[in-house]
């Protein structure tokens, strides 16, 4: 998954662990609207996968919910400070 793809696509391979959102891979995002429209989809996601309710008993589904929540949190504080230490507006 590239980082050229949509954004939605991006956000959901960071959910799932197929792509590491690092200082390096926001260069290309460098733009507040870019910027801003990927923290639009992060939230939109997590609110996703917030909403998913599974039994108790129920493992693997829960702990697979908590990686994507993991991920997308910190994607979505990579995004805040790079774009805090680029004086970005978000």
């Amino acid at each position: 998954m590239g980082i050229g793809s949509s954004p939605k696509e991006v956000v959901k391979a960071i959910g799932d662990g197929y792509f590491m959102m690092t200082v390096t891979t926001l260069k290309p995002w460098g733009t507040a609207e870019k910027l801003h429209l990927l923290l639009q989809e992060i939230m939109i996601l997590e609110r996703t996968f917030r909403n998913e309710i599974f039994p108790e008993d129920d493992y693997d589904g829960n702990r697979k919910k908590h990686f994507r929540l993991g991920n997308l949190r910190k994607a979505r504080m990579v995004i805040e400070s790079f774009a805090k230490s680029r004086r970005i507006q978000m």
